[in-house]
Order: C-alpha cells, then sequence, then structure tokens
C-alpha cells in the first residue's frame, strides 16, 4: 500500500486524499437516512441569518422588559401553501457530493491520460453538478414529504433537533418527525441562542409556516 502510494503523482494524492473520506461520509449518510437518521445534520450554508420574530408577520412584535418576545397573538397555525423548501445547494450532503465526485473524476481523469489541469477542470465540473443533483433530489424529496394531508398543527408538542443554529429571536434549522414523515423545517426561539444538535420542543407556528420551539435542556 504504501509503495502504491508513494507511486502516485502528488496530484493522484490530493484526488485521492479528496475522495477516500468524502465517499466514506456520503455512504455513512446514505446509510443514517435510510434508517431515519443522520439527515438532520444537513446544515444550509445559505441561512436567513435575519431576526425575524415568531408571529411577527408586520413587523410589529415587541420585546418585553425581561427581552422575551411577545407575540402579537396566540398561536398561529396555517393550513396555507407547503413549506417552501428552496433549490438549497451550498448543503453538507451537497458539499460531500461534491468533493466525493470531484475526487475520483479527477482519478479516472488522470488514469485515462489526462493533464492535471484538465483533470481539475472536469473534476470540478463534475463536483458542480453532483452538488446540484443532489439539492434538486433532496427538494424533490422534501416536497414529496410535504404533499398530501399533512398539517404542521400536529408538529405541536413533538420533539425535534437544531441542525442550524437558532439565534435568539432568529431563525433557524430543526428536523422532526411530523406524520411518519421526516422534515426539515424553518424554526425560531425567542428565549436563547440554540446550537446545533440541541433537543428542542415545538411549541407553536407562525403564519409562515415556521415553527416556535424551546430548548428542553
Amino acid at each position: 500500500m504504501i509503495d502504491w502510494w508513494n507511486a502516485l503523482s502528488t496530484i493522484q494524492q490530493v484526488f485521492y486524499i479528496i475522495a477516500i473520506p468524502s465517499t466514506i461520509i456520503l455512504v455513512l449518510q446514505v446509510v443514517l437516512l435510510l434508517f431515519g437518521v443522520g439527515g438532520n445534520h444537513d446544515a444550509d450554508a445559505s441561512a436567513d441569518g435575519g431576526a425575524e420574530l415568531p408571529g411577527d408577520t408586520d413587523g410589529s412584535a415587541e420585546i418585553d422588559a425581561n427581552g422575551d418576545f411577545v407575540p402579537e397573538h396566540d398561536t398561529l397555525y396555517d393550513q396555507g401553501p407547503e413549506h417552501e423548501a428552496g433549490l438549497r445547494i451550498l448543503t453538507v450532503r451537497g458539499i460531500v457530493a461534491f468533493l466525493a465526485i470531484c475526487g475520483w473524476v479527477g482519478v479516472a481523469a488522470l488514469d485515462m491520460g489526462a493533464g492535471a489541469v484538465l483533470s481539475s477542470v472536469l473534476a470540478v465540473i463534475a463536483g458542480l453538478a453532483a452538488m446540484v443533483l443532489v439539492a434538486v433530489v433532496f427538494r424533490f424529496s422534501l416536497r414529496l414529504q410535504q404533499n398530501g394531508n399533512l398539517d404542521l398543527k400536529n408538529a405541536v408538542g413533538l420533539t425535534g433537533e437544531v441542525y442550524l443554529p437558532i439565534p435568539r429571536g432568529g431563525k433557524g434549522k430543526v428536523t422532526l418527525t411530523v406524520q411518519d414523515r421526516f422534515l426539515e423545517l424553518d424554526a425560531l426561539c425567542s428565549e436563547r441562542d440554540l446550537s446545533t444538535g440541541e433537543t428542542v420542543k415545538v411549541t407553536g407556528i407562525t403564519s409562515n409556516n415556521t415553527l416556535i420551539v424551546t430548548p428542553l435542556t
């Protein structure tokens, strides 16, 4: 093995270093997802860092003397349009797919006699294509999950896990299972900042289908 590695050129070693670990991670992600776990670590690099407050649909929400959010109304429910999934390309899942495909295409191109520059270009193009494909497939799967009789009111009282940090009074994302469907949903918390991996409980839903959550720890 050492002799084989030492016989490789520097660019080949780089592609293998990129390809092997990312492929292992990608396989683990797929296996965990099949068993209903692991899908909650798909951090969205295009996160909305705005400070939209729960129930603040017109920007008139208030903060009391203790710094806590004072909602305009009681818990709001909306059975209207489904949660907008969007086409999220810069996710952990997409980046891992990019690295895996980029690495192996680079290795294959070099093995077929392509130069380092051409191999790199082909590898990057293939990696970007894989990233976009993963985003499209994931968006499609979310739409399938949210079709039918899904009612987000059933999420109230359930527990989930933060996978995109939620700033206090701002927006992040949580994953949880609603009606036997594993979903990725926007979430707000007025109590404190929430970090990735924390367990939360859904206490309400805003008019734009954003969950209002509270930490369980």
